[in-house]
């Protein structure tokens, strides 16, 4: 191999040519002299002409071979995998790019990187891997890579197994036998490694159980832990109060919706009100039970675990019993210095609305604004929900004496202090309000903000605005022209209630039935595409 001498210097061109120009401007007098100028000229222009082609030569050789160092060719350094990373990643370790699209769930890229580490994958990116699984929700694939990983001989820790459960937990479009049948096989792999069992891994095993339905289950994993040597802590009593209240909705065939009806039915029996109230409280009083226990064990409660007992007690046949739990709660000296935040008030305000409590609602309204609680927009909307049952409730309304759209000024003010937007559910709640209050200018206002907002007018908004127009069929009629100019999938409810309105007030029979002909002919169409 050719050594190529790095100080070697190229002779100038331009300093030959001038020479050779010189050179024959020389007198006819001086010939001799000329004639040895000529000579030593020429001699450094052969020169010049040898070390260039000499040069050329090398520079040839150069290329054709690769530099070497210590006698090993030096491959050059492939960086087409970095480039095609997004231009923030670029500058990471494989390791930090790696741990990245773990946490983002983004398991096909990390296949990719994992393509250029050993043969022998490592449990590192093994857990990582499983871990992406869990957060993108890849329930099959999260298997088949822990099948791989038994096949490469590394052993599972705890973290790898918990991950698996969790993706039990959150599965999307998997039967519950599927997903059980998937827990048992976890916890025969975690025997058959002798895998010691941490107090995280049961709490996700107890809210899968209450995901698939296994309240029972998840109830007695307490008993479980005790007996495998693991004291439970706030999460896993809190889960316990959870798969209590769904037990308690199942074996009752408790329907939250039919519940709320029969509460708020006009003309109520004593007896029967009285009845519902006895069997609520008796669940209430057991909830208040489990919290003593809590309270007697020795662990610090969190404010999860506040929001978990009052949303129990909420889902009782007594959910005004919530607002005496929460005034006990605030007394206690175990509880008292964790201060509401906005899920408390959110499902205190629910209640409310549950039961038409409007003074409660208010009062908790005024407290909610004199402490700056955060909101976020599911309290907001429940906050408009509150207004539009008052709205609803017309004689309520006018013995009580509020201006519900006094009450709406001031939480569109709170939201906007806060930054926040509404959004669909916001403007349905609204509609229908300001359409209960007759206030048909102030609908089009919000319809032509949704505009704004990029928002599109879905059946939900219309349909409050239809059940304000129950005895004025030329506006129902207009309304409908609306849904199907712009092609909007009609519900049989929104179908039904301008069918009942036609028919009792004698309405344009032969308009509204072309205008549901010309409505089955798209929404056919539109489910067909589907």
């Amino acid at each position: 191999m050719l050594n190529i001498n790095k100080s070697f210097k190229i002779i100038n061109y331009n300093f030959l040519i001038k020479n050779v120009i010189i050179f024959r401007n020389y007198s006819s007098n001086s010939i001799q002299n000329n004639l040895i100028v000529q000579n030593n000229k020429s001699k450094v222009l052969k020169d010049a002409i040898k070390v260039i082609q000499t040069k050329d030569k090398k520079l040839k050789i150069k290329e054709k071979f690769p530099p070497t160092e210590n006698g090993l060719v030096v491959k050059k350094f492939d960086n087409s995998h970095i480039m095609q990373r997004d231009p923030q990643d670029r500058s990471l370790s494989m390791k930090q790019y790696f741990e990245k699209l773990a946490d983002r769930g983004d398991v096909n890229r990390m296949l990719e990187v994992v393509k250029r580490m050993p043969e022998r994958r490592s449990a590192y990116a093994y857990e990582k891997l499983i871990f992406a699984c869990s957060k993108a929700k890849r329930f099959n694939e999260s298997w088949s890579i822990y099948n791989d990983m038994k096949k490469d001989n590394i052993k599972p820790s705890i973290h790898i197994f918990g991950n698996l459960v969790d993706i039990c937990n959150h599965a999307i479009g998997v039967s519950s036998n599927r997903i059980e049948e998937r827990v048992n096989k976890i916890i025969e792999e975690i025997d058959k490694h002798q895998v010691p069992i941490s107090i995280n891994f049961f709490n996700i095993i107890m809210k899968t159980m209450i995901t698939i339905g296994k309240n029972d289950q998840a109830i007695t994993m307490i008993d479980r832990m005790k007996d495998a040597g693991i004291k439970p802590d706030i999460t896993t009593y809190t889960t316990w109060i959870k798969a209590t209240s769904e037990k308690y909705l199942a074996d009752n065939h408790i329907n939250k919706k039919e519940l709320i009806n029969q509460l708020n039915k006009p003309n109520q029996n004593t007896m029967e009100m009285d009845q519902l109230r006895a069997e609520g409280n008796k669940q209430i009083d057991f909830y208040m039970t489990l919290v003593k226990k809590v309270k007697n064990s020795q662990i610090a409660p969190d404010r999860y675990f506040i929001n978990t007992v009052l949303s129990a007690c909420k889902d009782t046949k007594n959910p005004a019993g919530v607002f005496q739990v929460w005034d006990i709660l605030k007394e206690m000296r175990f509880t008292q210095h964790l201060n509401p935040d906005t899920k408390t008030y959110d499902i205190l305000i629910t209640t409310c609305n549950n039961i038409n409590d409007f003074n409660k609602s208010l009062e908790i309204f005024e407290e909610i604004f004199s402490k700056n609680i955060r909101p976020d927009l599911h309290l907001i909307n429940n906050m408009f929900r509150t207004c539009l049952r008052i709205a609803s409730c017309r004689k309520i309304s006018k013995k009580e004496d509020i201006d519900e759209e006094n009450v709406i000024n001031r939480i569109i003010d709170y939201m906007s202090a806060y930054n926040l937007q509404p959004n669909d559910e916001s403007f349905s709640v609204l509609i229908s309000t300001y359409s209960k209050l007759k206030n048909y200018a102030k609908v089009y206002e919000l319809l032509l903000e949704m505009k704004q907002l990029n928002i599109e007018p879905s059946i939900k908004h219309y349909s409050g605005i239809i059940s304000s127009f129950s005895t004025d069929t030329d506006k129902c009629l207009e309304i409908l022209k609306v849904c199907v100019s712009q092609k909007i999938i009609l519900t049989p409810d929104f179908i039904s209630r301008i069918q009942n309105i036609m028919s009792r007030h004698k309405g344009d029979v032969e308009t509204f039935s072309k205008l549901l002909r010309e409505h089955d002919s798209y929404a056919i169409r539109k489910i067909k595409n589907k």
